[in-house]
């Protein structure tokens, strides 16, 4: 008969330390002073102790899951981020939870409660939605329930936030257009009550200004992004015989249905308007032409995003403010200086 498998009890008492020590020990062991730890694995080697790594963390309240939540799990955008997030994740022996909202109140809801109810440690949270009204937060916006890592900055609650610059990616755009003598210029915008896409427009258009470039407004298309949509803006150009020179798309996946629209329509590519997207997904370098683009460090963001939850759910001390990751330009053959003036 197997003789009986020592406990933290048992290592304890011979160690003349307290269970909490012992717990210490395995868990946070740069918490406990060198001599008393060094003391406490040597009685654990010699009792032939084995820690439960599943009980501990029970005991913890910790399941060692973290769940990412994004809008659409499909958008190819996503691979990088949720590489680096998973990456940094499994370093610190946690495995991950990939959720699909779709931007729906019941997945949302379901979500919530997985939280709530201590199925998941911690979120990273890359949405234009969720929290409002389902995660706890006082009268003036300030969150008070499971650590939450926001992705995209959320107006409606205060939040650890790892974004983007978004901004700073506008203005790029606009100013490598500018320099290449574009004076012309709309946008196809993402839904601009976003946070993200409003921001890419605000710094787009800031950049126009600070070169003093009148801004036409009212030319710019705004929607759902997709290749379809980007479809429809070129016919609507087309359609309204007033092309401009430039076009910065909010995404890749538009600016190559805006393109295709164009050579469809015998619009040539960069000779009769230049197009510049976001985002610089893998086709955009093998798009033909090749697709001008804002760089996002899709990988470094999704490993920041979850270094700073993981240190969160560590009680490590919070730098507070947002960490904000800078984008950059990777210009191609789709960007050139306009051959017709207005």
């Amino acid at each position: 008969m197997n003789a009986k498998r020592p406990t933290v009890n048992d290592v304890a008492r011979v160690a003349g330390v307290s269970n909490a020590t012992v717990s210490r020990v395995m868990s946070r062991p740069d918490r406990v002073k060198v001599e008393t730890r060094d003391h406490v694995i040597g009685v654990m080697k010699r009792l032939g102790y084995r820690a439960n790594p599943a009980a501990a963390e029970l005991r913890r309240g910790r399941s060692r899951t973290l769940l990412v939540l994004v809008s659409d799990i499909t958008n190819a955008f996503y691979a990088e981020f949720f590489k680096g997030i998973e990456e940094e994740a499994r370093s610190q022996g946690y495995v991950l939870l990939i959720g699909d909202t779709s931007e729906d109140a019941d997945a949302e809801r379901a979500f919530s409660d997985m939280l709530l109810l201590n199925q998941a440690d911690g979120l990273i949270l890359n949405t234009n939605g969720f929290l409002e009204g389902l995660l706890p937060s006082d009268a003036d916006g300030a969150y008070f329930g499971p650590p939450v890592v926001s992705c995209g900055g959320h107006k409606e609650v205060e939040l650890p936030t790892v974004r983007t610059d978004d901004v700073l990616g506008g203005r790029l755009a606009a100013e490598h257009l500018v320099e290449l003598g574009h004076q012309d210029l709309i946008q196809v915008c993402g839904p601009l009550h976003m946070n993200g896409f409003e921001r890419r427009f605000r710094g787009f258009n800031e950049a126009l200004i600070d070169a003093g470039i009148p801004r036409q407004g009212d030319r710019d298309i705004s929607g759902a992004l997709s290749v379809d949509f980007g479809l429809q803006a070129a016919t609507k150009l087309i359609e309204a015989g007033d092309l401009p020179t430039a076009v910065f798309a909010h995404n890749d996946e538009t600016a190559t249905g805006f393109m295709h629209g164009l050579v469809r329509a015998g619009i040539r590519v960069p000779q009769d308007i230049s197009v510049i997207g976001f985002d610089d997904m893998p086709y955009a370098a093998v798009f033909c032409p090749g697709l001008s683009s804002v760089r996002l460090p899709r990988r470094e963001w999704g490993r920041l995003a979850c270094k700073r939850l993981l240190s969160i759910l560590d009680d490590e001390p919070d730098a507070g403010g947002p960490v904000i990751i800078p984008p950059k330009l990777i210009a191609r053959a789709s960007t050139a200086a306009p051959r017709r003036s207005k």
